[in-house]
């Protein structure tokens, strides 16, 4: 499967996520653990007055238990969350310790790409605070749209459907880096997602590439936000991440091969100055505005501060 056809399977099964509720949520989280475990994976339904004993799947060799929530507006149902959550740990212990001893214990909450809740995180710490040997997880929607983009292509197909064939598609939207550019847009004011502090391996950085003042101080002013970068990771995927890192190397690999191919080199210009901003201009959307501009240094800021995204530029 290529990373067009993969990119076009993760747009499915988000929807997929964002639309699921309930017992829909369920069936979907089901079907990706078999796909993913086989007949390792047993799924348990409620058995009249007995329930499910607060097991709503597991992993016996791995003693490895699931139990599953998927409300319409996860925010407003934090608290009955948390109160499930304590709840139906209750009843594994009591139900299910016995006939396999717990392991892993993941609570899987559809999130519709939130994140984890401090009250759920907290929740599961307590759990594993009073229980030592057992170890405890939230499962998110980002996680489980890993879980699926790491199936095979045949199983990916089987729970999203066949998709378009990329090649018939005249353009595909680089809908990643939009994304991400569109979530730092939106962030909240937040001292959170600021860097206070040296930033000793950003400035080693800027260093080595010999840049112009200009373009070291948008790098360090954007990497000073780049909390909100991370913020957005840690509510999605480990593949929009990677692909995120492969397309804006791909953008940096262009832009350097563009001056390694002008015969008569500018003498205006240094040769890491011209990359970089050849490299910062094609990162930037039609018609940008100066908050998009903005959100874009953030980006370049993130990977080229902490992520060893670029070498040197000339």
């Amino acid at each position: 499967m290529t990373i067009e056809e993969r990119y076009i399977a993760r747009i499915l099964i988000v929807i997929r996520l964002l639309k699921a509720n309930g017992d829909g949520f369920q069936q979907l989280f089901w079907a990706v653990m078999r796909a993913k475990h086989g007949q390792e994976f047993v799924a348990i339904r409620p058995q009249g007055s007995l329930g499910d004993g607060g097991n709503d799947g597991f992993l016996p060799a791995d003693g490895h238990y699931y139990q599953v929530y998927g409300p319409i507006d996860p925010s407003a149902k934090i608290t009955v969350a948390t109160s499930k959550l304590a709840v139906d740990f209750d009843n594994l212990i009591n139900s299910w310790e016995q006939t396999k001893p717990i392991r892993s214990y993941s609570f899987v909450f559809n999130d519709k790409y939130q994140g984890t809740f401090p009250a759920i995180a907290q929740s599961l710490a307590a759990i594993e605070k009073k229980h030592p040997t057992i170890k405890c997880l939230p499962l998110t929607t980002g996680n489980l749209e890993d879980l699926f983009l790491s199936l095979p292509a045949s199983e990916i197909v089987n729970i999203v459907g066949m998709f378009p064939d990329p090649s018939r598609i005249v353009s595909i939207d680089y809908g990643i880096l939009r994304e991400v550019i569109s979530h730092i847009m939106d962030s909240p004011t937040s001292s959170a997602a600021t860097r206070w502090g040296d930033l000793p391996e950003l400035e080693e950085k800027i260093r080595l590439n010999d840049l112009c003042s200009r373009w070291s101080d948008l790098i360090r002013a954007g990497a000073r936000q780049s909390g909100r970068v991370d913020d957005y990771f840690k509510k999605n995927s480990q593949f929009l991440k990677q692909q995120l890192r492969d397309h804006l190397v791909g953008v940096y690999q262009l832009a350097r091969d563009a001056w390694r191919d002008i015969v008569a080199k500018p003498q205006d210009i240094e040769a890491a100055d011209f990359v970089f901003l050849r490299f910062r201009e094609e990162l930037l959307p039609a018609n940008s505005t100066h908050s998009v501009e903005a959100a874009v240094d953030v980006l370049i800021g993130y990977y080229f501060g902490f992520n060893a995204l670029f070498g040197v530029w000339g």
